[in-house]
């Protein structure tokens, strides 16, 4: 396509359309990208295509995750529609790229050369593309692409500002009509009422939103309400200050946003709605009084539920569809993203993230040379290996998963016996009616048909076989459903100020620059682990790590209570939690740095321990997806449903978790076994973000426990630590000192104790655990701990940043040792692709333990949801996640 034809053009491109004839090229099947140019068209040379929200969401959840199938699925769609059209979303994105020819009598006021995007949707835009996307991973929206696309008489492009970046540029153009119609919205409201109108605006963190804030702001709105959907967007979008009031509540239930919209005020005069997700129509109109305007500028929305809704509602209100065009609109986002700093900030936030998490996958290979197509491989097969798994979890919930929601609502306490009321209540539901409908249903409805004032009265009552359980139906279900959700929403409120107070401190305090220096006590009396935690503090740790009590992951209760008696360990309760906290908040004050707590989040109340720990602000959790199941012989599918759960809830809390990799080198070969630490690390990341954890937040575990009698020992240390780093640059790495061969010999353990020091400096490891020279020899003395600080301080202090310097040769030991140990993790996750990541861990892969799926503690706690099961805790954790960007589609 190199030459311009002078044959008759139709400047809304007709003569594109190949199939059915004489419909417009959005409504077509198929659009032709190859015949010649015509005078008053443009073809663009393409570098990124930006794939809408809600097309990527569709395709993204369509082949659950597996990047090599939603980059096929592009190709594929492109290839017989010669245009980027979702069948399914029916929206497609738009494209940055450089004009290389233009008609002579092209009306665009471009010429060949100039750096452009799209304005107009891919959905009408004929594309062909030459290289099957080869740099691009398929796991995110923006696309890099070689090919070409044609532009006609009516389209519309922008050049792209020298003064913006471009991908800056690429995300405020991809949704420059929201703020115009926002604008000019507000601006016909006030010109016809006489007054500022009040303005709500769904998504209002993400792109859009926060664009359609300024605007509405610029063009004399009054009340200003930003909805978010979490504790992160919430925090965000008040920190920008576009909003005068910011609501956390999901879009897409409409009776919990009216009330929350009832506190502040009441409903507004214009609701904006730019989130991503299908279902907020409902929220949308009963948002907005009477004689006012919906604005739907999503590409999730349907327009008919949001007619017949509005209907059904009796709501007098005016339903606009988001037009992506109105002249000057490029020019005015742009604008705004300028002079406003609190968009530009907002924006800023979600280009970092997307960054980060490109740069595990992106085509540079670091000092080690990783091979960066062996790398995304390995990531897709930890996805189709741990998929299979993640959808037992979410069809199935646990005794743990119930007595969860039930402490997330407020019930607490145990009986005379010292059994928690918790497991009092589920038990008794669990025995009249099953689990297979969780315990909100027959819980609240016992609450609101009978006598008990509260849960606890209630668990009292059910113990002494005082009340009769049944599962309601219909409009009773609903109630029931909705008094659970608003308790259990408390509990989640309390959490979410955890974390702010978290963040708060942390400012207010400070924290090390370097590793987190990570020290454990374990005396069983929680009052003389807070003495000696204090005087760790003191001494130099960052973490304190208290460890449970020896077979407390075997208990399926939570002790209640302070506790004074242990054997290794203390046990995990909500009272020892707020003892310990309480006592690092003081002395994290007089030593003006915050000091982390640690607990375990593991074993047969998993769920519960992780929800104690974000009531009582823990900031790192053990919470390992296999830990339990090699280690204490738990029930694999019970585990699995319980660490769903579980990091649900860490994800919420700001916690970051601790895997347990460095326990599979304990029970076999450090070398050996490497590459199953390396495929444990994939699956945790997989199982991790799946269940919203971010990068930030995956202390995935590694350890120094080669034998140090092999030759170049130390190397290979190098290798598998430098290799973890690589691999996830962005997660804080948990590295673990050597165990295994710790002889007794204690000049000899603190010489390994400084070389695991510093491997860990020289490869960037994030959270470092103190060894001690006495490790596996006796329950190590304070003397023991305090030259365990002084080595790990000696050699930080003496390496300083000699990380920057250490890189190994291209091709040399260190980096055939990482590659061998990738490709071998490659070869098992291929095995566990195609037999089943439960079928592996019965035959012993992890850490030489044999568990097979329908063995273990704990099977009998487990039950299949039924159709109708309703769990509000989970139902408001997942209504908000950790969202990709917000408000991304364009009409």
């Amino acid at each position: 396509m190199n030459a311009v034809t002078r044959k008759e053009s139709s400047p809304l491109g007709l003569h594109r359309v190949l199939a059915p004839a004489g419909v417009l090229p959005q409504a077509a099947d198929r659009l032709d990208p190859h015949s010649p140019l015509r005078e008053d068209e443009l073809r663009i040379d393409v570098e990124y295509l930006n794939l809408d929200a809600a097309s990527y969401r569709q395709l993204h959840e369509e082949h659950g995750g597996d990047g090599d199938a939603i980059r096929d699925a592009v190709c594929r769609i492109v290839r017989e529609r010669g245009k980027m059209h979702n069948p399914v979303t029916g929206s497609g994105g738009m494209l940055i790229g450089t004009v290389a020819e233009a008609g002579p009598r092209t009306p665009l006021g471009l010429k060949a050369g100039d750096r452009v995007a799209s304005l107009v949707s891919l959905t009408l835009t004929p594309l062909a593309l030459t290289d099957g996307l080869r740099d691009w991973d398929g796991l995110g929206e923006r696309v890099p692409a070689r090919g070409h696309a044609v532009l006609f008489g009516r389209s519309v492009a922008a050049a792209l500002p020298a003064d913006l970046p471009d991908e800056l540029s690429l995300a405020v153009l991809d949704v420059c009509g929201a703020p115009a119609l926002t604008a000019r919205t507000v601006a016909e409201w006030a010109a016809r009422n006489g007054t500022a109108p009040s303005v709500a605006v769904l998504g209002a963190a993400g792109k859009s939103g926060s664009l359609a804030l300024a605007a509405a702001r610029r063009a004399g709105a009054g009340r200003l309400v930003g909805v978010v959907p979490d504790h992160g967007e919430e925090a965000a979008l008040t920190a920008s200050g576009l909003a005068g009031t910011v609501l956390r509540a999901d879009a897409r239930d409409a009776v919990a946003l009216s009330e929350r919209l009832d506190g502040c005020g009441g409903p507004v005069d214009i609701t904006v709605v730019c989130t991503d997700v299908p279902g907020c129509e409902h929220a949308a109109v009963l948002a907005t009084r009477d004689g006012g305007t919906v604005v739907f500028f999503s590409m999730a929305t349907s327009f008919p539920a949001a007619a017949l809704g509005a209907e059904g509602l009796r709501a007098d209100v005016t339903l606009l569809i988001g037009n992506g065009y109105q002249p000057g609109h490029a020019e005015q986002a742009l604008d705004l993203v300028r002079t406003e700093p609190g968009v530009r900030e907002l924006f800023d936030r979600r280009r970092t993230p997307a960054r980060a998490a490109a740069r595990p996958r992106a085509t540079t290979t670091g000092k080690l040379g990783l091979d960066p197509q062996l790398v995304r491989r390995a990531r897709e097969l930890a996805v189709r290996a741990g998929r299979p798994v993640v959808d037992l979890a979410r069809s199935h919930t646990t005794v743990a998963v119930e007595r969860a929601a039930l402490r997330l609502a407020g019930l607490s306490g145990a009986d005379a016996e010292g059994i928690p009321w918790a497991n009092r209540l589920v038990d008794a539901v669990r025995d009249q009616v099953g689990l297979e409908h969780g315990v909100a249903l027959p819980v609240w409805h016992a609450l609101r048909t009978g006598p008990s004032r509260d849960l606890t009265e209630l668990a009292a009552r059910a113990t002494a076989r005082d009340v009769s359980f049944r599962l309601p139906e219909g409009a009773a279900a609903e109630h029931a459903v909705r008094d659970a959700r608003r308790a259990m929403a408390g509990g989640l409120a309390v959490i979410d100020g955890r974390r702010r107070e978290r963040e708060r401190l942390i400012g207010e305090w400070g924290e090390p620059r370097g590793p987190l220096v990570y020290l454990i006590v374990a005396t069983g009396d929680i009052h003389e682990d807070v003495r000696q935690a204090v005087a760790a503090a003191r001494g130099g740790a960052d973490v304190i790590a208290v460890i449970r009590s020896t077979g407390q992951s075997l208990l399926d209760y939570v002790p209640h209570g302070a506790t004074r008696e242990g054997y290794a360990g203390t046990y995990a309760t909500q009272e020892n939690f707020r003892l310990m906290r309480a006592a690092l908040d003081e002395v994290s004050a007089g030593l003006g740095r915050y000091v982390r707590l640690t607990n375990y989040a593991s074993g047969l109340c998993m769920p519960e321990i992780a929800v104690l720990a974000g009531l009582e602000r823990l900031d790192m959790m053990l919470n390992d997806s296999m830990y339990g199941i090699l280690f204490r012989d738990i029930n694999p599918l019970r585990t699995f449903v319980d660490q769903r759960f579980s990091r649900q809830l860490h994800a919420r809390a700001g916690i970051v978790i601790n895997t347990g990799e460095d326990n599979y080198l304990t029970t076999a070969d450090a070398m050996e076994a490497a590459h199953t630490v390396t495929a444990s690390q994939l699956l945790n990341e997989y199982f991790g973000k799946e269940a919203g954890l971010t990068d930030a937040q995956l202390g995935l575990g590694h350890a120094f426990e080669i034998d140090p009698d092999l030759p170049d020992s130390f190397r290979m240390e190098l290798a598998h630590a430098l290799l973890a780093r690589e691999l996830f640059p962005d997660a804080p790495l948990k590295w673990m000192p050597p165990t295994r061969h710790m002889t007794g010999d204690v000049f000899r353990g603190y010489l390994l104790n400084g070389f695991f020091n510093l491997a860990g400096a020289l490869t960037r490891q994030n959270i470092l655990l103190v060894g001690m020279m006495t490790e596996a020899v006796v329950t190590p003395f304070l003397s023991d701990r305090d030259l365990a600080l002084q080595n790990v301080r000696y050699v930080m202090d003496a390496a300083g940043a000699l990380e920057e310097d250490f890189r190994p040769a291209p091709g040399g030991v260190i980096a055939r040792r990482a590659d061998t140990v990738l490709r071998e993790a490659v070869g098992l996750l291929e095995e566990l692709d195609g037999r089943g990541l439960l079928d592996a861990i019965a035959a012993g892969t992890f850490g030489g333990m044999r568990r097979p799926a329908d063995g273990g503690r704990g099977r009998d706690g487990v039950a299949a949801r039924a159709p109708g099961y309703r769990n509000p805790a989970i139902e408001l954790l997942e209504g908000s996640p950790d969202p990709g960007p917000e408000g991304e589609d364009r009409p």
